[in-house]
C-alpha cells in the first residue's frame, strides 16, 4: 500500500489519458487519508468534477487518522520548526501518517522533500517515468 496526495488523484482526474495513473495505483494498492479527501473535494470545480473525484476515491483504499496520530503530528510540526522548516498544516499531517503507518507517499509536491530531509523516516514512492 502507498498514501496518495492530493495532487497525484487530480492528476488522474484531469488527465486526458489516465490509465498510466490508474494502473500504478491499484498496482501499488493506492489509498487516501481524510486530509486528502477534503482536499480533493475541496477543490472540486464543478458538479462533474466532485463526481469524478468521488469515482475516483471508491477505487482506492483508505488510511484511517487514528486519534493517537494529533499528539505525533504536534511533535513532527514542532521538530520541523526546530529545524527552520515551514509546511502547510495538511501535509505534515498527511506525511505523519505515512510515517505512523510505514508506508510510502506518493506525491509530486516538493514540501514532501522537504519534509523528508528533517524526518527522514518519511519514505517517498519514486514515480515510474
Amino acid at each position: 500500500m502507498i498514501l496518495v496526495d492530493t495532487n497525484i488523484v487530480i492528476a488522474a482526474i484531469r488527465s486526458a489519458d489516465p490509465s498510466k495513473l490508474i494502473d500504478l495505483l491499484q498496482l501499488h494498492g493506492g489509498a487516501v487519508c481524510g486530509v486528502v479527501r477534503a482536499e480533493l473535494l475541496h477543490g472540486a470545480r464543478s458538479p462533474a468534477e466532485r463526481q469524478k473525484a468521488m469515482a475516483m476515491l471508491g477505487t482506492l483504499g483508505t488510511v484511517l487518522t487514528p486519534e493517537a496520530i494529533w499528539d505525533d503530528v504536534g511533535d513532527n510540526l514542532s521538530a520541523l520548526r526546530g529545524q527552520g522548516v515551514t509546511v502547510p498544516f495538511p501535509d505534515a499531517v498527511i506525511a505523519t501518517l505515512a510515517i505512523s503507518n510505514g508506508i510510502a507517499l506518493w506525491t509530486r509536491d516538493g514540501h514532501f522533500a522537504i519534509i523528508q530531509r528533517a524526518l527522514p523516516s518519511l519514505k517517498l514512492f519514486q514515480e515510474p517515468p
